[in-house]
């Protein structure tokens, strides 16, 4: 049985779903193994312009296999570390919603953390309860949670390892929106509709320009963003899209 499923919609959205509810959509490896071989193929696929990764049911990812991670070698050596093919999905260059359906605990929330915007159903909860278990978030959730939200809320969620609402997460701007359950999956293909209509080029353009700044200076991302701005002007037909929005086209 696989543990994630992939449907085209539109001929340019691909909804990538995790699939194992009875274990809590886990990170198992063959869960990720899985997932990161859906992810390659929609990456090298120039029809796709938006990918949408969800959960089922009412659980988005619960986090770690704790099983997996209870056996797990302590060598320290990076060959071994079993988190590290988890951030597939921070590398993908195509533009990324999660949709998080219920609950997004641990690694499930440093999953969706990797994505590019976040919509939550109104029953969706996150949280990275490492702390309780004697561990510290390993999959990107003390860095990832800090430079989205900020320090001091992302040093109560790690110290306390308690979650918080999805009306919470959307005020200290951890999501993008809200939706009723029954209507996430059709808020999060409204968004990548708006996204669909535009260049895949200029979209990566984009997405590199603000994921790519995050990590530098204020003045070599702008540099990058410089670059990435003359780059779309030689390579794009920025030209027409002038013209029809001045004659109204």
């Amino acid at each position: 049985m696989s543990l994630v499923q992939t449907q085209v919609l539109r001929s340019n959205i691909a909804v990538v779903r995790l699939e194992n509810p009875e274990r809590l959509n886990v990170l198992s490896k063959m869960l990720i193994t899985e997932l990161n071989t859906s992810l390659d193929n929609l990456e090298n696929n120039e029809a796709i312009k938006c990918i949408i990764i969800t959960g089922t049911g009412e659980v988005f990812s619960g986090g770690a296999d704790l099983k997996e991670l209870q056996n797990a070698p302590l060598d320290g050596k990076l060959e071994n570390d079993f988190i590290e093919p988890w951030q597939r999905l921070s590398l993908i260059t195509k533009p990324v919603i999660a949709a998080v359906n219920g609950y997004a605990l641990g690694g499930g929330l440093e999953l969706a953390l990797m994505a590019d915007l976040i919509i939550a159903s109104k029953s969706a909860q996150f949280g990275q309860p490492e702390v309780k278990l004697s561990l510290l978030p390993g999959g990107g959730g003390t860095q990832r949670l800090t430079r989205l939200i900020g320090k001091a809320k992302t040093m109560e969620l790690c110290l306390t390892g308690e979650s918080i609402s999805a009306e919470e997460a959307l005020k200290c701007g951890l999501v993008n929106a809200v939706a009723e359950h029954a209507d996430l999956m059709r808020t999060a293909l409204k968004m990548a509709e708006k996204i669909s209509v535009h260049s895949l080029a200029i979209l990566k353009m984009i997405k590199k320009a603000i994921t790519s700044g995050m990590e530098m200076r204020l003045k070599e991302g702008l540099k990058i963003e410089r670059e990435l701005f003359w780059k779309a002007c030689h390579e794009g037909s920025y030209q027409e899209a002038i013209s029809a929005f001045l004659n109204k086209r």
